[in-house]
Formats: C-alpha cells, sequence, structure tokens
C-alpha cells in the first residue's frame, strides 16, 4: 500500500485495502464516525461489488432484480460491503441496497418494487428509491389526518395502515449507459425486506431535449453552525455540497442552474462572498433569485448586486431571461414589503404583458400557491401561499403563456396544477430531504425530476431521527417526475 500523503488519503487507502473506517479511525487516534465523512469512502466499494452483478437492459420485456444481483451495505458509516444472499434482504434504517444496470441506449421505464413493509407503521417514508441521485419513488406509510402545530415540531406517535408489499414506480429517463439503482433506508426505521424490483422499458419515443437546466434552492450557505428547523441545517457543511452538486451537473452537460433564493443564511457580505466563491470556481451559468434570507439587512441588496452581480442580468435583482423556447421571469421578495408591493407588481404585469406569447416560467422564493390538505401520508400540509395569493397569483394567471411558478421557501416538496399551470416547490438543499430538480426542455414541453445530493452521509446528517419528517420528500403522487406542456393556456 503507498504510503499516504494525508488523512484523507490514509482512509481511501484502508478502506481499498479492505479495512473498516473505525480501523482507519482507530491508527488516528479518532472516535466516533461520521457518515458525512465516511460515505464518499464506502460508495466506490458499494459500486463496485454492484458493478461486479452489472444486469443488461432488455429493450423489451422485464428486467427482474433480486438481492443476489446486488450489493449491500448496513449503515452509511461504515466500510462494510455484503453481498446478498437468499429471496428476502432486510434493509436497516441507513441501510443501501444496490443494483447495477446498463443500458445502450436512453429508454423510458417503470417498475414495480416488492418491498415487505416494516412492523414500524408511523406514517411517512418507507424508502428512497433512487437511479443515481434521481429519486424514482419515495413510498409512504399513510394515516388518517395527521400533522403538528409548528412547522419545527416532531412528528406525533401516531400509527398508520400496513401499505401494499407492491409499490408501482412512475415513468423515468433512464440514460444510455452503466446506472445505479439504490434502495435506501428512510434513517428512522427499517425500509422491510426487499424481494424483487422489476424493470419494464417503455415504448414511448426518446428525443434529445434542446437544453436542460436544474432548479436548486434554500442553499443557505454560512461559515459555521448548524442547527435544528424541520430536519436539521446543515450549516458550513452545505458549501462542499452545493458545490460537489454544481460540479456534477456540469460534467453532466447541464446547461444552466436557476437558484430559488435563500442563497445564503444571514445575508451578511461575507455570506454572499462565499456563495459567489463556490459558483464562481465552477463553469455553470448561475442565476439568482433573492429569498428572505437574503434580504436581513440594509446593506444586503447592495451586497448582492455587487458580489453576485454575474447572476443577475442586467444588475436587477428583479429580471427577465430569454432561453429559447422559454422565457423566465425572476421577482425578487421585495414585493413583500408594503410600501413596495404596488411597484413590484405593477413590474411583474408590465413584464407578462410585453410578451404573451413565449412560453414563460416565473420563479419567485416564495409559493404562488399551496394546496393545503393531506400529503400522501396523510400529513396536514401548511399553506405558506397567502402573500403568493394576494400579491403575484393573479397577475400570473392572467398571462397566457405561463406555464408554471418556480419556488422554495417551504423546505418540503410540493407540486400542483392549477388552472393549467404548474406550481413547482423545490425543498431545500440545505436540510434533509436535500433536494432539488433538473428540467429537461423540449419544443413542446418540459419534462422534471427530483434528485438528491450526491453525498448520503450529508443527507443522513441532515435527517433528525427523533423529529421523524420524512413527509417533506414527496408530498404528492405527481411530486418526483412530471411533465408540463408549453402551448397558451387560451
Amino acid at each position: 500500500m503507498p504510503q499516504p500523503r494525508s488523512r484523507r488519503d490514509f482512509l481511501r487507502a484502508m478502506s481499498a485495502a479492505g479495512a473498516s473506517l473505525s480501523i482507519a479511525r482507530s491508527a488516528f487516534g479518532l472516535q466516533g464516525t461520521s457518515a458525512l465523512e465516511a460515505y464518499p469512502l464506502l460508495a466506490p466499494q458499494l459500486h463496485a461489488l454492484a458493478d461486479q452483478r452489472a444486469r443488461p437492459m432488455p429493450r423489451r420485456g422485464t428486467l427482474t432484480l433480486t438481492a443476489p444481483d446486488g450489493a449491500y451495505a448496513l449503515d452509511l458509516a461504515r466500510l462494510d460491503v455484503e453481498e446478498p444472499g437468499g429471496t428476502a434482504q432486510p434493509i436497516a434504517p441507513d441501510g443501501l441496497l444496490t443494483f447495477t444496470v446498463e443500458a445502450d441506449e436512453p429508454v423510458y421505464l417503470s417498475a414495480e418494487l416488492d418491498l415487505e413493509p416494516s412492523d414500524d407503521l408511523r406514517p411517512g417514508l418507507r424508502a428512497t428509491v433512487l437511479c443515481d441521485d434521481t429519486v424514482i419513488a419515495a413510498p409512504m406509510v399513510a394515516a388518517p389526518s395527521w400533522g403538528i402545530a409548528e412547522i419545527n415540531d416532531p412528528a406525533p406517535q401516531v400509527l398508520g395502515t400496513r401499505p401494499p408489499d407492491t409499490i408501482s414506480v412512475d415513468r423515468w429517463l433512464l440514460p444510455g449507459g452503466l446506472h445505479r439503482l439504490t434502495i435506501a433506508g428512510p434513517h428512522f426505521r427499517d425500509a422491510g425486506r426487499f424481494r424483487a424490483l422489476r424493470l419494464s422499458p417503455l415504448p414511448d419515443p426518446v428525443e434529445a431535449p434542446r437544453y436542460r437546466f436544474a432548479l436548486i434552492g434554500d442553499t443557505h450557505v454560512r461559515f459555521e453552525g448548524r442547527h435544528l428547523w424541520m430536519n436539521l441545517k446543515m450549516g458550513e457543511a452545505v458549501t462542499a455540497e452545493f458545490g460537489a452538486t454544481l460540479w456534477a451537473l456540469a460534467r453532466e452537460g447541464i446547461d444552466f442552474v436557476m437558484h430559488g433564493g435563500d442563497m445564503t443564511e444571514n445575508a451578511t457580505r461575507d455570506e454572499f462572498a462565499l456563495f459567489a466563491g463556490i459558483v464562481g470556481s465552477q463553469p455553470l451559468p448561475v442565476y439568482g433569485c433573492m429569498g428572505n434570507h437574503d434580504v436581513y439587512l440594509e446593506s444586503s441588496r447592495p451586497d448582492a448586486r455587487e458580489l453576485l452581480g454575474d447572476l443577475f442580468p442586467g444588475g436587477s435583482l428583479s429580471y427577465a431571461l430569454p432561453k429559447p423556447p422559454l422565457r423566465f421571469v425572476v421577482l425578487d421578495v421585495k414585493i413583500e414589503e408594503p410600501e413596495a408591493r404596488d411597484d413590484q407588481r405593477a413590474w411583474l404585469r408590465d413584464t407578462l404583458m410585453a410578451d404573451r406569447q413565449t412560453p414563460t416560467i416565473v420563479v419567485w422564493h416564495y409559493a404562488p400557491f399551496n394546496r393545503g390538505g393531506l400529503s400522501s401520508c396523510g400529513f396536514r400540509l401548511h399553506d405558506w401561499s397567502v402573500l403568493g395569493r394576494e400579491a403575484v397569483l393573479d397577475i400570473v394567471r392572467a398571462a397566457p403563456n405561463v406555464v408554471a411558478t418556480l419556488n422554495g421557501h417551504d423546505h418540503w416538496d410540493e407540486v400542483n396544477d392549477l388552472q393549467g399551470i404548474h406550481h413547482i416547490q423545490n425543498a431545500a438543499v440545505v436540510e434533509w430531504p436535500n433536494s432539488y430538480r433538473v428540467f429537461r426542455v423540449y419544443a413542446d414541453r418540459l419534462e422534471w425530476e427530483v434528485r438528491q445530493v450526491r453525498n448520503r452521509g450529508f443527507v443522513r446528517e441532515s435527517f433528525v431521527v427523533p423529529k421523524a419528517n420524512s413527509w417533506m420528500i414527496a408530498t404528492g403522487g405527481s411530486d418526483l417526475q412530471g411533465r408540463i406542456s408549453l402551448a397558451r393556456r387560451r
């Protein structure tokens, strides 16, 4: 084994030699195990074992994957990877069961997952089903109407009903090449016992999009300090994960990133400089949107213009951005200030009226529309869209070419189709579920998928097990994949 040059090199070398992270840590006199640090070392082992069992994706028929086709990691904070055996594989709270498939060309798939549920019937997430970083399913245990008084309260101790053993996975796009499918434990209970994953190619033709963009929001970058919210806001650790996500998207060929607001935690000059350093160190164009966490100080907007000028075309914090066949209209949160509301509404109305033909997406940090009601697991959703319905929604609905709005702020995922306009709300990157969206843009439509950041140790550390707030990853059946027509509504 070559002499390691650093602690990270040492850990990687020990991992490659088959040693556990605890042994590697002992050599440094370290105690405890961090999933955040361990997962980048665990993932290559897990993937290498799964790759040895790679299965070709047929163009017709069904590919059935069973436990012996995959590789299993019991815990995100340990470097133990094993070969599953038998007909049923238990998946621990932080377990990962990973399969490798190889497609000779892109293909749309549907799937069925046979997963015997855990005996723990608290409502919420059963497992996260991933294709690489894309969340293709988030099955839930459901209970009658349940909720919390304050948004950062823990989930109450209620019980749901036993869910079905077979889970349908909606249509998603599998690119050509080698890809890894993972059933990940939900962190706060066992996922249950895995029996099979059946993948079925669909006849839908696959065409190359004109371009792709990502919507990333609520990064809340800061220099230090993590704190509880609905789960755990990861503070200083988000800097590396946000940067790594941008680099991964750039390597994939994504064309640009739209930020959904709350770029920073406290809107200080040094945090804007930190954010500028992250986006400036990678090649993707990033476009900004001001969130409430970005405007706390009188100096915040001037600092944002100065330090993040490249993120705001024309130097304005509200702006229109042509990206044929689309147009983006990005709105500052200044509209929440009573003395500025009339001017901001007039700007939005005039900007939308200036072009009533080009399919248009309105980006604003707040939700123009939350539906309330119950989520897919029975959680009583909060409606934080009072301002949006009062100040923005009527103007958006009056423009016949607005096809979607994009927002963040609430930190949970929600998609609503209201009279032909899709209102798409991202969850946060800074706290669990640590997710974002990628959109494919075609001549006549958009398609989207939801992804989580790549480091599942980061995802694990952001989830607060005693609070068990797992409903946030998907609140409706159409959250994770979708399609939007670019046709005028009338």
